[in-house]
Parts: C-alpha cells; sequence; structure tokens
C-alpha cells in the first residue's frame, strides 16, 4: 500500500509528471526528502495519493502517471518486493520499458540496502544507485535523477496498456491470498526470455523452464499467478493443460503410461482449439496447434501442469509449445528433466502467516500466538497453511488457540498411516500437524462432496472428466444424467472453495485433486468402508466407457485412460477383470505390445484362478498374449503360445467352434511372419475351407482367411493365385464392411502389393494413394496400418522410378516408426532397410551402406540370425557393398515389403 499524501503537487509542463516514484508505505520518510529536492531542482514528480488495495492491479490514475513519465524509481529496499502494489507497478512499467526499447534509460533503482540480492528482475541490477544519509550522497543521487530524466528516450505512453491474452481453454483466476514468490517470478521469466542458454541432453529448445517442488507447496499457483501477473508478455495467450501425475514423483513410467500422457495431454489441446478430437490424430492436433500460434504471430505462454517423473526427452518435447513463439513452463515434483529449474520451496514464515490470516486477523496477543504457532507447526507449507485458512474462513467461531489444539486430538492407526504416507512426500519435521490439519479440512464436507472426492481418491491422480463422474454419480444414486451433472457440480464447487479440488477445463469439464488430498481421503476409515461399494460404480462407469466403439489413432478415451489403469491395479470381481481386458486391447490397437502383453499376462494368471485353464475366457487372453507377442515381433514366444491354445481349443471347444477358426488362423499368421510357408498356406487353406462352411461365405473372419491365405500365396510367389482372390476379398469387404472400414482399407492396400509384385504399376500406385489418404482420414496419421501404407506407396515410387517422392516417402515413415512403434519393431526395421535400398537406388551408397549394417545388425539381435528379413538385409548389404567396391550402377536388390496388415484377435468379450 502506498500513503496518502495532503500535498497537491505542481505538474511538469504539459501536466504530466516526469518520473514516477514507486516505494512501500514503510520508506515514505527516507523517500519525502528525496521527492522535496526532486520538486525544487523542478522535477515534476508522482506520489500515489490514493492508496492501492494489495490484490486490484493498478488504478486509472496510476496507470495514467505510469503512461506519462519519462523516468521510472522505485526506491527498491527489502521490504520493496513484499508489497504487491510496487511489484505491480515495477512489473508494468518494466514490460512497457521493453516493448519500447532501451529499457535501462527509462527505469532507475534506489538500493538503500548494502546488498542487492534483493533487487529482481537482476537486469535492473546494473542501474541501481546506492543511498545513504549523506546529505551530499542525497545531492549527488538527485543530480544522477535530473541527469536521467534528461537523457530518457520518452514518456512510457500507450505501451503500459498491452493487449489482454486470451486463456485457453478456461482462464485461471489464480488466487486472491496469493503472497511473496517475487524471487521465483522473476527466476522464471528470466528462464523464459533468456536470449540463450547452453543446449541441454535432450534437446530443449530456448524459452524452457520447469517449476520444481514437493507437494502442495504451491507450484501450480505461483505458474497461475505468474501468468496473470506477466501476460503482457504473452500476447498470443496463455494455454494451460494438466497432466497426468503420479503419487511417487519419482516413479519410472511406463511405456503405456508415457502414451497416455501424450493422449492425454492432445485430447485438452484439442479441446483448448475446439477440434474434434475423435476425429484427429495427436500429429494433427500438434500440427493444428502450431498453426494457430503462427496465424496469430505473437508470444504464448504454454503451461503444462502436474508432470509425472520419468519422461522420455521425445515426450517431453511433445509436451512443449508446438512452435518458437510459444513459452514452456512444465511444473513437476521430479528433478531430473534437463531444463532450467524454478525451485518451489515452503512458504517464508511471514508470507505464510499472512496467507493464514487471511481468514481473519488475530484479534488478541493470545490469538496472534496462536497464528504463529500454526504456521510455525505446518511448516509454513503453503497447502496446509491454506487448508487451515479454509477452516478458520468455513467457521467463523474457530480461534486460532481452537484450530491450534485441534492439530494434537488426531490419532488412529488410519491417521499414523497417513503420517507415514505423506512423510514420503513432503518429508519434513511437521507432517503430524500437517496430517491434522488436511484431515481436519475435510469434516465440514456435505455427504455427496465427500462422496465425490472419495471416488476421485480412488482413481487415477490426472484429471478427472466429468463424464466419468456423473457416470459414477448416477450408478450410486439412481439420478438421471443432468441431474445428476449439477448436483456434482454444486458439491464440486465447494470442495473448490476449500481449496479440496480445482477445476481444470471446461469443455469438456474436468477436476482436479491434489496427490496429498487424496491420500487423506484414501486412508481415511470410512472411506475403506464405502470403498467396495464406490469401486463397484467406479469400474462399472469406466468399464461402460471403455467399450465403446475405440477408433486407434484417436484420442476419445485419452482422458479416461489413467483412471481405467489406477482401476485394474486391483482384479477383485468380474467386471475389473473385463476392464483389464478392454485396458489391453486398448494397449494392443494403439500399438503398445509390451503393456498388451503384461496386462494379458495378468488376466490369464487372474482366469486361471477364478475359471481354471480351460475355460473360453482364459483361452481368449492367451490367443490374445500371444498376438501382442506377435506384434512385438517375439515370434519365439508367439507360435508356442499359438499352437498351445489352438490345441486346447480343438480339445475343448472343437474343431468348428469360431474361436477355434481364429487360432488357426493366427497360428498360421505367425507361421509365416516366421518364414514357414510349408506350414503356413495349408493352415490358411484349411481355416478358410472351414470358416466357408461354419461362418459363411461374408462373414468378417471368413473374408480376413481368405485375405491372409492369399497373402501367403503372395509370399510364396504364386502370384496367379493371390491376386484372384485379393480382388474377391476387396469387392467383398467393400459390400459387406464399407468403403473405409480398416479391414477394406488392409484389402485395398494388399491388393495394391500384389499388382506392384506382378509388375502392374500403373493399377498399383493409384490403388496405394487412394488407400494412404484414405487410412489418414479413417486411422490417423500415427497409425500403424497407416506407416504401411505410406512405406508401400513410397516403394510402388521407387518401383516407377520417381526416387524423389519415394525417398522423402520412405524418410517420413522410418521417423514416424521409430517414434510410434519403436526402434527394434519389426516394421521399423523393414522400413530403414526399404529407406536403404531407396539411398542405393539413387545411387547414393554413403547413405545407403551405413543404414543397410544397422538394419542388419537390428535385425539379427531382435529376430534372431535365421530370420528371412535378416536374410535379405544381409542380401541387400552385401549388394550395396559389391556396387561399392566395382564403382558402378547395379541394379539394386528388391527391399522387403511389409507384412500384411490384416491379423485378427479374438473379440473382447
Amino acid at each position: 500500500m502506498h500513503p496518502t499524501d495532503g500535498a497537491t503537487y505542481e505538474r511538469a509542463q504539459g501536466g504530466l509528471d516526469e518520473v514516477f516514484f514507486s516505494y512501500p508505505r514503510a520508506d515514505r520518510a527516507a523517500v519525502l526528502p528525496l521527492v522535496r529536492e526532486l520538486r525544487d531542482a523542478g522535477v515534476g514528480v508522482f506520489l500515489d495519493e490514493s492508496g492501492i488495495d494489495e490484490f486490484e492491479g493498478i488504478t486509472d490514475e496510476i496507470r495514467s502517471a505510469l503512461a506519462g513519465a519519462r523516468l521510472f524509481v522505485a526506491y527498491y529496499s527489502a521490504t520493496y518486493p513484499t508489497r504487491p502494489a510496487c511489484q505491480w507497478e515495477l512489473l508494468t512499467a518494466f514490460r512497457a520499458a521493453i516493448a519500447l526499447g532501451r529499457a535501462s534509460e527509462r527505469i532507475l533503482v534506489i538500493n538503500p540496502e548494502p546488498v542487492a540480492d534483493h533487487v529482481q528482475p537482476v537486469q535492473l541490477r546494473d542501474a541501481r544507485y546506492g543511498v545513504s544519509t549523506d546529505p551530499e550522497s542525497a545531492t549527488r543521487l538527485v543530480e544522477r535523477i535530473v541527469a536521467r530524466v534528461a537523457a530518457s528516450p520518452g514518456c512510457l505512453g500507450d505501451a503500459i496498456t498491452p493487449k489482454r491474452p486470451v486463456w485457453r481453454p478456461v482462464e485461471h483466476l489464480g488466487s486472491e491470498r496469493f503472497v511473496g514468490r517475487v524471487d521465483e517470478f522473476w527466476q522464471l521469466h528470466q528462464a523464459l526470455h533468456a536470449s540463450e542458454y547452453l543446449a541441454t541432453q535432450d534437446g530443449a529448445a530456448p524459452g524452457q523452464a520447469v517449476v520444481m517442488g514437493l507437494g502442495g507447496v504451491g507450484k501450480t499457483l505461483l505458474v497461475e499467478q505468474y501468468a496473470r501477473r506477466f501476460a503482457a508478455f504473452y500476447p498470443g495467450g496463455i494455454y494451460w493443460f494438466t497432466s497426468a501425475a503420479s503419487h511417487t514423483p519419482d516413479a519410472p513410467a511406463s511405456d503405456a503410461g508415457q502414451a497416455d500422457v501424450l493422449a492425454q495431454h492432445y485430447q485438452q489441446v484439442a479441446a483448448a482449439l475446439a477440434l474434434d478430437s475423435a476425429e484427429l490424430s495427436p500429429v494433427q492436433v500438434r500440427e493444428a496447434a502450431r498453426q494457430r500460434i503462427e496465424t496469430i504471430n505473437e508470444p504464448c505462454l504454454w503451461i503444462v501442469d502436474d508432470v509425472p517423473g520419468e519422461l522420455t526427452p521425445g515426450v517431453v518435447r511433445e509436451l512443449a509449445a508446438p512452435h518458437p513463439l510459444g513459452r514452456t513452463v512444465l511444473t513437476t515434483r521430479w528433478r531430473g528433466y534437463q531444463l532450467p529449474v524454478v525451485d518451489v520451496d515452503v512458504l517464508h514464515p511471514d508470507e505464510a502467516y499472512r496467507l493464514l490470516t487471511t481468514a481473519r486477523i488475530p484479534r488478541s496477543l493470545g490469538e496472534e500466538t496462536a497464528a504463529r504457532t500454526l504456521v510455525e507447526r505446518l511448516g509454513s507449507h503453503a497447502l496446509a497453511v491454506d487448508l487451515a485458512r479454509g477452516c478458520l474462513a468455513d467457521q467463523p467461531g474457530l480461534t486460532f488457540i481452537e484450530l491450534l489444539g485441534q492439530l494434537d486430538t488426531q490419532d488412529g492407526d488410519a491417521f499414523q498411516e497417513l503420517v507415514r504416507d505423506l512423510y514420503m512426500q513432503v518429508p519434513t519435521d511437521h507432517t503430524n500437524d500437517i496430517a491434522a490439519t488436511f484431515a481436519r479440512s475435510l469434516h465440514h464436507l456435505d455427504d455427496h462432496a465427500l462422496t465425490l472426492l472419495r471416488i476421485a481418491a480412488l482413481l487415477a491422480p490426472a484429471p478427472l472428466p466429468e463424464r466419468l463422474l456423473t457416470s459414477v454419480s448416477i450408478a450410486l444414486n439412481d439420478q438421471d444424467e443432468p441431474s445428476a451433472r449439477r448436483a456434482d457440480r454444486r458439491a464440486l464447487s465447494a470442495a473448490q472453495r476449500r481449496s479440496l479440488i480445482r477445476q481444470t477445463g471446461t469443455e469438456p469439464p474436468s477436476w482436479f485433486m491434489h496427490a496429498l488430498v487424496s491420500r487423506t481421503l484414501a486412508l481415511h476409515p470410512e472411506t475403506s468402508d464405502l470403498k467396495p461399494v464406490l469401486r463397484q460404480a467406479a469400474v462399472a462407469a469406466t468399464l461402460r466407457l471403455m467399450q465403446a466403439v475405440y477408433t486407434p489413432g484417436r484420442l476419445n478415451l485419452a482422458d479416461v485412460m489413467p483412471h481405467a489403469r489406477a482401476l485394474v491395479e486391483e482384479l477383485d470381481t468380474s467386471e475389473s477383470l473385463a476392464l483389464l481386458d478392454s485396458v489391453a486391447r486398448y494397449d494392443y490397437e494403439s500399438g503398445q505390445p509390451a503393456s498388451a502383453s503384461h496386462h494379458y499376462q495378468r488376466l490369464i494368471d487372474a482366469r486361471t484362478t477364478q475359471v481354471g485353464e480351460d475355460h473360453p475366457d482364459t483361452l481368449t487372453s492367451r490367443n490374445n498374449l500371444a498376438n501382442a507377442y506377435r506384434s512385438a515381433g517375439d515370434l519365439g514366444r508367439a507360435i508356442p503360445l499359438f499352437e498351445q491354445t489352438l490345441t486346447d481349443r480343438v480339445r475343448v471347444l472343437g474343431e468348428d467352434h469360431p474361436d477355434t477358426l481364429i487360432s488357426r488362423n493366427n497360428l498360421a499368421s505367425a507361421y509365416e511372419s516366421a518364414g514357414d510357408l510349408e506350414q503356413a498356406i495349408p493352415l490358411f487353406e484349411q481355416t478358410l475351407t472351414d470358416s466357408v462352411r461354419v461362418l459363411g461365405e461374408d462373414h468378417p473372419d471368413t473374408l480376413t482367411s481368405r485375405n491372409n491365405l492369399a497373402g501367403a500365396y503372395r509370399s510364396a510367389g504364386d502370384l496367379g493365385r493371390a491376386i484372384p482372390l485379393f480382388e474377391q476379398t476387396l469387392t467383398d469387404r467393400v459390400r459387406v464392411l464399407g468403403e473405409d472400414h480398416p479391414d477394406t482399407l488392409s484389402s485395398r492396400n494388399n491388393l495394391a502389393n500384389v499388382y506392384q509384385a506382378a509388375g502392374d504399376l500403373e493399377q498399383a500406385i493409384p490403388l496405394f494413394e487412394q488407400t494412404l489418404t484414405d487410412s489418414v482420414r479413417v486411422l490417423g496419421e500415427d497409425h500403424p496400418d497407416t506407416l504401411i501404407s505410406r512405406n508401400n506407396l513410397a516403394g510402388a515410387y521407387q518401383s516407377a522410378g520417381d526416387l524423389e517422392q519415394a525417398i522423402a516417402l520412405f524418410e517420413q515413415t522410418l521417423t514416424d516408426s521409430v517414434r510410434v512403434l519403436g526402434e527394434d519393431h519389426p516394421n521399423t526395421l523393414i522400413f530403414g532397410n526399404n529407406l536403404a535400398g531407396a539411398y542405393e537406388s539413387a545411387g547414393d551408397l554413403g547413405r545407403a551402406i551405413p543404414l543397410f549394417e544397422q538394419t542388419l545388425t537390428d535385425r539379427v539381435r531382435v529376430l534372431g540370425e535365421d530370420h528371412p528379413d535378416t536374410l535379405i538385409s544381409r542380401n541387400n548389404l552385401a549388394h550395396a557393398r559389391d556396387a561399392a567396391a566395382a564403382v558402378q550402377q547395379l541394379d539394386t536388390a528388391t527391399p522387403a515389403t511389409a507384412p500384411d496388415l490384416q491379423h485378427p484377435s479374438d473379440a473382447p468379450g
């Protein structure tokens, strides 16, 4: 707050004061003599004569005075950074001076302290002037200010009124109770706007920073307040996304967990840009965001809150802003990210006391002592102090002394477990009192709000989509959907007022509960009593959402997946097994075979225990595990499991059961993948004959069998039988399934492939081009089938002699496959081999030979010495080396083609 001054001062020529003097009330006695000397020297000086409420920003009078000032003078004592009004004035002047240029000539800092460490931003430390009580020193200071006014480039003018940025998806209002953190604000700003810094291990670009600290210390609030106070630096907008963090910040994220983080991120980006996440792939969403930022063409702030630990550098890069105009802030509890770090610690005791007493001012010395003791016992932990403040605000009759006494009334095994649990996340000597405050803050919520928070505590520490929460409420309360939604929103708003939960998005709505609050609820005795009922409702609601039609490569389940994974950590009911099956299927279809294998193995173990190893559901899980192994290229485990499953299905279900036919088809496909066509072709022929007899000509599984038999004929070089069979299958799939069904796209690709093998490029290339266009539209840029379509089109261009288009497509495909499928996936190895072949065809042996060598090394390691693909690589490398040795143009070896696309697994269920 600034003092009011009864005197009316004369304005400088033109009616504007040349100097804006910013200072805290505590320094009034030191400031007024300087102001008087300046005015005596003929300099117009503005002092705030009205006072500013700490949280209301800058008044019109001050804004006008700043606009007219040629020089901004800050009396930067140790008190100055603790006064929000002073910081608002300095920040406004600093931003305007930066925008106008020559900022050091427009701002002057007077530092009465013996050191300058408290002066922020650091750029102003070089412009500081000391001051003492010596009259001669004060006179010299006045002379310097007068000289600086004369040398100033001009007044700040309209630059002090910047464009107000748009928040996406929803504006964060911050907290009117926010206190302190001035150094952290400027450290963050310096990191985001440093002109350059050394490249880091993960290739981070300038303009990125990590805000790091223990749970509940105020990382999110700090970034919210930074975004609001420094908003003028980001006229291109402020984007806020919430990640899916872990209760254990240093726990490694699984491959599936990493994929979930990205999928959920892009779902939120799509919502922020009003895009349909169910219709776009992550690549398309990121490109749309990049184009939006580029079109606006102004700096923006890109915030990703609550990032989990140990994400790969590639995932971290994808979380960052997709355009250089975006400045990226990540908040996390993990210290391992190689980016500039802003450490957030507990509050200073005076700041924590100010936060606590925003509820009410202590009315006696005893109350003040109790308030300061509360702060001390809570270790100045921001969230704990704010929850204590919420208790006081919620109960007008509760005194500081009474609240302090209640810290000692918590007891019991559950409370001690809470204390131990919190200590793992907030390792201080104050954990017992922090735990007591957390527990106390929940006492005055109504039953419905408590129920919703208890449900959230059973789920993942990730944004909780309203559609999931509403679905659970309907199951519990037998309400219609609009009524359940209204009741939930009222209850959650009440919890938000007490700092127990916060809204993170509006379209679609989502909520986030702090992990520490979640653990407090999870360990509460009443939560334990209610857990079976709440968990059953949550599993049922999640399963309903998971069993909706899922399209691989889309983001329509991204917000649900973290919660589904949390719920299947415990397998206690048949519904939880069904949910685990859905999670495994999601991972399989979204290109995460390792995670799918893990979940299918868990499912097999659980079903074997509950219903026996010969139960059809157990056999289905075993078949699907074999499919996951095959998808990962692990034929050594896939084939024996397929063989065992087929034997067991024949014995248990009979030769003609549809599941037996699927097992026979899948075993034949695995044999083909291993290059064993002598076993594959008879098995495919038997499966097709039986499928026609049992299921009929038009059944989807019959069409799959026909497609796969045609593929085996092609692999054996029998194009005379392969082409008619592929043509018939495509015609039937268009008629039965439709033009855009994934199986139809697969048939079109395979027919183009066999035309190419027969040398009929006039038919092959248009068919490949149509398939790629349709695959991108239907499946998305990153779907494995889309990658295969792009590879095959590139191969056709190469066969036609169009190496420029072929190489560009091969390079794009290999890059995308490494990112999506991983370096060791069999398809990635095929794409690398094919790119090397294209380089050789173009005569670029300098790039071809190293890539052939790398592919051969990887295939030996992943597939084995005798795998057909390994033999192809060895042949291609030898051919390229011969060409290099002879230094002459030779025909290149035929590069490996992509594998057949269609290998069905059992439908879940």
